[in-house]
């Protein structure tokens, strides 16, 4: 048995620590106009979203064809592997998980396929994919490997922190909670990945200087101990980002802390001025 590790281009992994861990990485398709681009290889985070803020066009995330999928897997298995496990972001927010389903039922197939949905994105997913790469290099089996994936995603959360006019264009909010929002206000919507990978609203019509205690709040409601906290943000964010992190530093002392920018493929998704925060519990 020989497992490879698959992820996409919204965890948030370099090329050398994918190196390093052999991690493959899927790059999504983002559609600016009629241009496609493909996460991490056409353009640079930062050449991509100065595009995005010199054009009138939306960033969009378009779907991976099952052709793509299939000519990734077949190159896995030329390269001698038998088995691949698959850890992608929420389904809730892209038809990624669809496709690779449908991949992983057909008959025809060039190895093994696993799925993981990650139930999250950025940083949290690129802590579940390297502890997944870390486990094929222990020797440890599909099994084996999938069983501890799920203990770290059930200790793992992640809230989005939005003006949601995005997200309203998407219909990625799942729950179906009344939001009232304005941007005069400076109003923002709390979200929160759920257990099944949807998005769904936590608490709505939040001033930025409140919404850091919500977090706060839900962070330390299962009285457990946080051993990893990220934050994700854009240029418009980061300096709230940054005042949270110092904050963060004070409220969780003991909390490893990690701080970047907002992929594309995520703020395609969410949108201008969102901040992304994941905590994991010990």
């Amino acid at each position: 048995m020989k497992i490879a590790i698959l992820t996409d281009s919204s965890a948030v992994i370099d090329a050398d620590a994918a190196a390093n861990l052999d991690i493959k990485i899927l790059a999504l398709p983002l559609l600016l106009g009629q241009k496609v681009y493909y996460e991490g290889q056409d353009l640079r985070d930062g050449e991509l979203f100065d595009l995005v803020n010199d054009s009138k066009e939306t960033l969009n995330i378009a779907s991976v064809s099952r052709k793509t999928l299939a000519q990734q897997m077949q190159t896995l298995a030329d390269a001698g592997y038998t088995d691949v496990i698959c850890i992608y972001l929420a389904n809730g927010i892209n038809a990624l998980d669809e496709n690779l389903r449908a991949y992983a039922k057909a008959e025809a197939r060039a190895l093994n396929v696993h799925l993981f949905d990650s139930h999250t994105t950025g940083l949290a997913q690129a802590k579940l994919v390297r502890q997944a790469a870390k486990l094929v290099k222990a020797n440890e089996d599909v099994a084996q490997i999938l069983a501890k994936l799920s203990v770290m995603r059930d200790k793992t959360q992640t809230i989005v922190i939005d003006d949601i006019r995005n997200l309203r264009k998407t219909g990625y909010v799942s729950n179906g909670t009344p939001v009232v929002g304005n941007a005069l206000l400076h109003l923002k919507t709390l979200l929160e990945f759920t257990d099944d990978g949807k998005l769904a609203v936590l608490d709505t019509s939040v001033r930025m200087k409140k919404a850091y205690h919500k977090v706060l709040e839900q962070i330390n409601s299962s009285g457990q101990v946080v051993t990893d906290l990220m934050l994700m943000c854009d240029e418009a964010s980061a300096e709230t980002a940054n005042k949270w992190l110092q904050k963060f530093q004070t409220d969780l002392p003991e909390t490893k802390l990690e701080i970047t920018q907002l992929k594309p493929s995520i703020r395609a998704h969410v949108g201008e001025k969102s901040l992304l925060v994941s905590w994991i519990y010990a």
